[in-house]
């Protein structure tokens, strides 16, 4: 009888445990189709285009220190590098010529805060917005393949690519989590610091940090800076400001990061009161600010990202009909919520920040009022970190909510026009910063720069929105004009019809 028993156990445990590893396997199957993996890919090679010797005459130019237009400039291209600018260029006999009269040329764009998931139809959408250089933050394995594809002729941006997030095991809400995600769960100091071992010798440009206890977080970026290597990424949830004062982190995924912490330091906006908050903000700016320019610490804006959160709880459908979805990856807009309270997804059913009750409802009340003062938190901090001139790069976080890759960054850049800066200010948040903060070779216009510029039909210093007005991408001295700039477009959105399941004609 006992014989029985047992062995009837053990066959419910074995159906059990290959039920358990089946449900797994199809979930994290359906995690990666939200992150773009069965979305029809796009032809890249369809878009292969040759360096060529390329002369751009009687242009006006961005300055070097990025002030100003140079009038009647002549730009010599070759072998993806810029030969010489200026008044009297020579233009070698046998160059491709380019017109530039009445056109503005500026910089390729750079995003210094992206998702690319597993959606590389994502990369020409960058190319077609004068986007030449991306920082990719999510540390998807895929994107190091994609980096030495790119390096070696496919059609893409400069891709910058930091390593799967870096979390402590009991900081991960739900057992199981690192299955269902790419981030990494150490359970121990030792752990962490092997991990960034790993990840230098993999190649990543940078590493991600993400929940860590406070002991890791020193750890992990003490290790990293005698790796030679750069720390991004979040503070730890028990972090407080005064560790600003001996971080080594040097710069910050997020203006978010800031506001998060002075939400806990002050703590329920609605039972305290919205004014108050913003006074406890400001009180407190200066010596926050105090503390980034004496550690020289360089912060990502990702404030369009913020802003969008307020609009999709109070009118998703309204904020859904003002961006360009047809763009994005069809799955991600789909979204799944095959886990309850797990939601991933950009339409109503699947969108975290939805309102879930009327606007007469006390919980949508004390939603609306905190969101709102997020919102405004980002903004007092910026214009503090403006006035004193903190190191700012334009971050998009695309991949998140409502955040079309390509098209963000320039929302991006007007968002933090909106916000305090300059035209001239806000275009070096995505072309000189971001290069100083990489140590690259692009984001100026000089000679022996990679040749990556975007040419524009309207002035940019003029109005910030004029970056949007692009006739030509020059990337790595590959010229793309603006038939097949509108040809890149067209096959992802054909590529992303395809694949839809869901009609989004109402939101077009």
């Amino acid at each position: 009888m006992l014989k029985t028993i047992t062995k009837w156990f053990l066959y419910i445990l074995a159906g059990l445990t290959v039920l358990t590893i089946s449900f797994l396997i199809w979930y994290k199957g359906a995690i990666n189709a939200t992150y773009g993996e069965d979305t029809e890919l796009v032809d890249h090679k369809a878009f292969a285009t040759p360096q060529q010797l390329t002369a751009i005459t009687n242009a006006n130019v961005l300055s070097p220190d990025g002030q100003s237009m140079l009038l009647n400039q002549t730009i010599v291209l070759d072998k993806g590098k810029i030969i010489s600018v200026g008044n009297n260029a020579e233009i070698p006999a046998n160059a491709k010529m380019i017109d530039g009269q009445g056109k503005y040329v500026i910089p390729g764009l750079v995003d210094s805060h992206i998702h690319l998931h597993k959606s590389p139809n994502d990369l020409l959408l960058y190319v077609a917005n004068g986007v030449t250089h991306i920082r990719e933050m999510g540390g998807f394995p895929e994107s190091l393949d994609y980096r030495e594809e790119i390096e070696q002729g496919r059609i893409g941006p400069k891709l910058y690519v930091a390593s799967p997030p870096i979390n402590i095991k009991d900081y991960i809400e739900g057992k199981g989590f690192e299955f269902f995600s790419h981030h990494e769960a150490v359970q121990t100091l030792e752990q962490a610091e092997d991990k960034i071992r790993d990840y230098v010798d993999a190649g990543y440009d940078a590493i991600k940090t993400y929940h860590l206890d406070m002991p890791s977080y020193r750890a992990v970026n003490k290790l990293a800076a005698e790796l030679g290597a750069h720390t991004v990424g979040h503070f730890p949830l028990d972090f407080t400001l005064d560790e600003l004062k001996v971080t080594q982190q040097r710069e910050l995924a997020h203006l978010e990061e800031i506001v998060s912490v002075l939400i806990r330091e002050f703590g329920s906006i609605n039972k305290k009161g919205s004014d108050n908050f913003y006074k406890h903000v400001q009180d407190r700016s200066q010596e926050i600010i105090d503390d980034i320019l004496a550690k020289d610490i360089t912060v990502n804006s990702v404030l369009l990202y913020m802003e969008n959160i307020h609009d999709q709880f109070s009118d998703l459908e309204g904020k859904l009909r003002s961006v360009p979805i047809e763009y994005v990856n069809p799955a991600l807009v789909e979204g799944t919520n095959l886990i309850p309270g797990f939601k991933v997804g950009w339409l109503p059913g699947f969108n975290q920040f939805e309102a879930t009750s009327h606007s007469h409802e006390q919980d949508y009340k004390e939603y609306d009022v905190y969101w709102t003062a997020r919102e405004k938190a980002h903004h007092i901090l910026l214009e503090a970190m403006i006035e004193r001139n903190v190191k700012i790069v334009a971050g998009s976080d695309t991949g998140g909510f409502l955040v079309v890759p390509g098209f963000a960054l320039h929302k991006e850049i007007q968002s933090l026009n909106n916000g305090g800066m300059t035209p001239t200010q806000a275009l070096a948040t995505a072309t000189s910063n971001p290069a100083e903060l990489m140590k690259s070779d692009a984001g100026i216009i000089e000679a022996g720069k990679r040749a990556d510029l975007v040419i524009l039909n309207k002035n940019p210093l003029m109005d910030i929105k004029n970056t949007q007005t692009i006739d030509t991408v020059i990337l790595n001295g590959k010229t793309f004009n603006r038939q097949k700039l509108d040809a890149m477009l067209e096959a992802v959105k054909e590529a992303n019809n395809k694949s839809r399941k869901v009609n989004i004609d109402q939101y077009l």
